[in-house]
């Protein structure tokens, strides 16, 4: 069923925008990162194709590359993006890293109701999302684990062959990698991980290789 799992790259920081076909007719997107007309027209287009109507927009986390759609999302599907609480203070801070990087951004949203805690699950459709808290690149960052389908939309926190960075505020390297650890390495080895930025990879092949962290 995996091909219900889209992935866009968008924006000048190459970021996976992930679109989940529910099954049903129904569709989710996750971090919103489209930043021009033509991205954004390409997404549209996209859900028209598959005669999908877009019912939910969650972030991993907040940081600039992953929200420079959400104003346009709420725009045109009227949807509020959901985060965790704890990562507001990344949410706050995207449009000044925005004028920082020289970058032209929609001011940011509302917020939708937040993410629940450790453990909640969110239905979509034929997939039922874990959500996982897995702090270290950003302080409310977190994972979307679909155990019956064995794969996770990962954000910024295990790449292919590498790890989020942990330069940012919120940022720590030790708290990182106590995350991939505790709540990817102990999911099973065929997991697909789909991260935020670069190629998929599994649970297991980041376990024997990944050289920035041992468990």
């Amino acid at each position: 069923m995996m091909n219900d799992l889209h992935t866009f790259t968008f924006n000048v920081f190459s970021e996976n925008t992930y679109l989940l076909d529910h099954g049903n007719g129904e569709a989710t997107v996750f971090d919103p990162g489209m930043s021009s007309f033509d991205e954004r027209e390409d997404f549209d287009s996209f859900l028209q194709s598959r005669e999908l109507k877009l019912v939910e927009c969650l972030l991993t986390h907040a940081h600039l590359d992953h929200v420079l759609g959400a104003n346009w999302i709420v725009e045109k599907y009227g949807l509020l993006p959901r985060l965790h609480d704890l990562d507001i203070p990344t949410w706050d801070m995207a449009e000044k890293s925005a004028h920082v990087y020289g970058i032209p951004m929609d001011p940011l949203p509302s917020r939708g109701v937040p993410l629940e805690g450790q453990g909640s699950i969110i239905s979509c459709g034929n997939y039922d999302l874990e959500v996982r808290l897995a702090p270290g690149h950003s302080l409310g960052h977190v994972v979307f684990v679909c155990h019956e389908y064995s794969f996770v939309i990962g954000g910024d926190v295990l790449f292919n062959g590498s790890v989020g960075r942990t330069d940012l505020p919120g940022g720590d390297a030790s708290t990182l990698a106590k995350s991939i650890v505790e709540q990817l390495y102990t999911l099973p080895d065929n997991f697909e991980v789909h991260p935020g930025h670069g190629l998929s990879t599994t649970v297991g092949k980041e376990k024997a290789t990944n050289p920035f962290v041992h468990s």
